[in-house]
């Protein structure tokens, strides 16, 4: 008897355990990596902060307007760099190779280098718009006069890290 048991139930019971466990692994193993990371920046211009937080420099999530949406073509240049929920500083990448260019590019605003300081993590830095974006730092740009006391506003990690926990876009 207990054999018979061992024969019909115990050992099918172990294949199809075995049989689920791997295909389980190897569908984990094989799902995209999903990019999503944040930085900050500020752009001054002639002196003025500019703020970047109106809604015409937000992207409106696909998935807030369509949950079965898919990433087509043409989102993937805005995935790279771009604001939501009116945050004017925070930049999310949700698309792997983003550039600093991609941002101002999604937001409509055209920075001119030969007119144009950048500064990532306080220190300055040449054609800073084919510069990648990288997770928490934080980009300064100056148009006009180069006022030392701007990067004194440049957004830190701290706030970003504060940000992150209040964003409520798509589970960012």
């Amino acid at each position: 008897m207990n054999r018979k048991i061992i024969y019909y139930f115990v050992i099918p019971a172990a294949y199809l355990l075995i049989v689920i466990s791997t295909f389980l692994i190897s569908k984990s193993l094989f799902l995209p990596f999903k990019t999503h990371y944040h930085a900050g920046f500020v752009v001054f211009q002639d002196n003025r902060k500019l703020d970047f937080s109106d809604n015409k420099y937000m992207y409106i999530k696909p998935c807030l307007l369509n949950p079965n949406h898919n990433d087509a073509v043409e989102d993937k240049q805005l995935e790279k760099a771009h604001l939501h929920e009116n945050v004017g500083d925070l930049v999310h990448v949700e698309e792997s190779g983003a550039y600093w260019k991609d941002l101002f590019i999604n937001i409509g605003y055209p920075v001119d280098d030969a007119k144009s300081t950048g500064y990532i993590n306080g220190k300055q830095v040449f054609n800073f718009q084919m510069r990648p974006i990288h997770p928490y730092e934080s980009l300064v740009v100056i148009t006009g006069d180069n006022n030392p006391e701007f990067l004194k506003q440049a957004v830190t990690k701290d706030y970003i890290l504060k940000m992150e926990k209040k964003s409520s876009a798509c589970g960012d």
